[in-house]
């Protein structure tokens, strides 16, 4: 977890109660939205005085932020295990597309959290946001596109920063459709209402699609291999 947002006081605290606060913290943020969410009803849920919540976090912000770091942690360790594994790029896709699925259904709260930061309403939490998380994605995405540019899987004059922005793109849209009910419904009108309850076949089809788009050649490796 990040360091910047809460105070000494909040880190002595016992990890029970730790994470209690924050996973209470969590799921009022990821029901209610950030701006209608009250700091009071969080400190009453947690079984704690506003006054002490306010001990643990200078305000609603840093509350907010520190959740955020949360999932930043374990995004960071997760890509990082796909994007440095010795595979080709078809099977560190299909891998990164089991991650966000899983992700989605495992935690659906952090992915309501993190489409409420998209929206104008968290503007001015925007840029933070984007360092916190954005940069991770990007930095890895692109080391996946310019290591297959390397091994000559994929064109090496393909833009990788514009490669790695399409495949966030579609990651999210598959994360997004597995952890929150409104994109649950979008996949259901676009490929049929057992789509969200086959993510095999979804991970399986997005894989092929985009090892397609980025023009991903097999014989290539296979001939440097042989």
């Amino acid at each position: 977890m990040g360091d910047s947002h809460y105070t000494p006081t909040f880190e002595r605290l016992p990890e029970e109660k730790k994470k209690r606060l924050l996973t209470v913290a969590k799921k009022a943020f990821a029901e209610t939205g950030f701006a209608a969410t009250s700091i009071n009803f969080i400190a009453a849920s947690a079984g704690i005085s506003i006054g002490s919540l306010y001990k643990y976090f200078r305000s609603k912000e840093d509350l907010f932020l520190t959740i955020i770091e949360q999932g930043r942690d374990l995004l960071e360790e997760v890509l990082g295990g796909i994007v440095n594994a010795p595979e080709a790029l078809p099977a560190k896709i299909e891998r990164l597309l089991q991650a966000a699925v899983s992700y989605s259904e495992k935690d659906p709260d952090f992915v309501s959290i993190y489409i409420d930061c998209t929206t104008q309403g968290l503007a001015a939490l925007a840029a933070r946001l984007s360092k916190s998380i954005e940069s991770i994605a990007a930095e890895a995405y692109r080391k996946v596109i310019m290591e297959a540019q390397g091994r000559g899987e994929i064109d090496p004059a393909m833009d990788p920063g514009l490669a790695a922005f399409c495949l966030d793109n579609l990651l999210l849209m598959l994360q997004y459709s597995f952890g929150c009910r409104y994109y649950r419904e979008r996949l259901a009108l676009f490929a049929g209402p057992g789509a969200s309850a086959d993510p095999a076949l979804v991970i399986t089809t997005t894989a092929a699609f985009i090892s397609r788009a980025l023009g991903y050649r097999a014989a290539a490796t296979s001939a440097r291999d042989t």
